[in-house]
This record gives structure tokens, sequence and C-alpha cells, in this order.
């Protein structure tokens, strides 16, 4: 996280350049995202940058890690709080993810830890798991966060809304629990998809009168 120097700054020179930082990964486009663009942003040289953090990985954690939890550990952490009860941890999960993506509106400071520092960010969470976890448990996690992971990138990138976001979890969950051949799984889906376009068709309609 952020070098001592940036943590000993006065109270409000921090919060500058903090709020600046966190603007500037919010709503810059993903290739523009480098030292040369943030030292602009926050009008400083870059040996500056350099005395506050490690490195632009460094910097991007230090705002993360301030708004919102590591989001691949929250699923670790709501599997043992709920005693290994896949049903109840998945659910869990499902709530959480909306919250942290749509109510605290953190889709797009995600899209930096999804699509840049993923390599990084996946690969400390690996070990956290092995650390913590038998063999066998390590690859169901494994396995049921990659296709978490998968789905918050499509999120990230055809911009879901709320409503999408949970029917599509929705239907993962019950793949996860009940198998992905399970045909009434498959129906099920495709009834709750079909409402969702027919309110979304109506509402835009509604919206051009």
């Amino acid at each position: 996280m952020a070098k001592t120097t940036f943590n000993n700054l006065d109270k409000e020179k921090k919060e500058k350049i903090y709020n600046s930082l966190k603007e500037f990964f919010e709503e810059e486009e993903l290739k523009n995202i480098n030292v040369s663009g943030i030292v602009k942003k926050l009008g400083i040289a870059r040996g500056s940058f350099y005395q506050y953090f490690e490195d632009l990985e460094d910097s991007y954690f230090t705002v993360l890690k301030r708004e919102t939890g590591e989001i691949h550990h929250k699923f670790f952490n709501l599997y043992k709080e709920n005693n290994k009860n896949l049903d109840v941890t998945l659910n869990a999960y499902r709530d959480y993810l909306a919250e942290e993506l749509f109510d605290k509106n953190l889709k797009k400071l995600y899209r930096a830890k999804f699509f840049i520092f993923e390599n990084s960010f996946m690969l400390h969470g690996k070990e956290y798991l092995l650390s913590h976890l038998s063999d066998k448990e390590y690859h169901l996690i494994l396995y049921i966060m990659a296709v978490f992971h998968e789905l918050i990138k499509e999120n990230i990138t055809r911009n879901y809304d709320k409503e999408k976001f949970l029917t599509l979890c929705n239907l993962y969950i019950n793949w996860l629990l009940g198998g992905i051949n399970n045909e009434s799984i498959w129906n099920l889906f495709w009834r709750t998809l079909s409402c969702f376009c027919n309110f979304s068709w109506h509402k835009d309609a509604t919206n051009r009168k």
C-alpha cells in the first residue's frame, strides 16, 4: 500500500490526492491508465508520485482498499461464516456483489482490477486460499470464483443494470448448485429473461412517448 511519505501528508493534501486518484481510476479509459496520466491529473512531478507510491498498482490498490474489501476474499469469508453451506454462501455473495457494484456504485472503480491488475490479484488470492483450505476445497472455491470472476467482467464490459446482473447471478448459482444440464433451470432462466426483456422494451417505449 501507499508509502509512509503519503500517509504522513497533512489531511487536506492527502485527501486531495486520494480524491483525484479515485476519480482518475473511475473515469479514465483503461488504455490511458498509467503513471503519466496520474501525475498530470494530480499536477505533481513524477518523482513525487514515487515518493508516495511504489508503482501504478500500489496507487490503485490504495484507493480500492479504502473503498472496499477484497471482492474474492469475501466469498471465502462468507463460506466460513456460513459453515461451508454453499447455497447460503452463494446467495449472500450475490447480494454482496450487487451492493458493491451498484448500491455503492463501485463498478467503474473495479475496472482496473479486473482488466489491468487481474494477474496480480488472482495470484495473491490463490496463495491465500492455498494456505487456508484443503486441496479439494481449494479447487472447489477456485472453480466458483472463476465463474463469478467472468460474470463480473461481463457486467463491467456490457454495463448491465442491477436487475440484469441479479438475474444472471441467480442463473449461475442455480447452475452451480443444480447442474448445468438441468432443463428446469434453463426454462426458469428463459422465462425470467423474457419478462426482463419485455419490461425493458415497455420502459423504453414509454420513455420515447
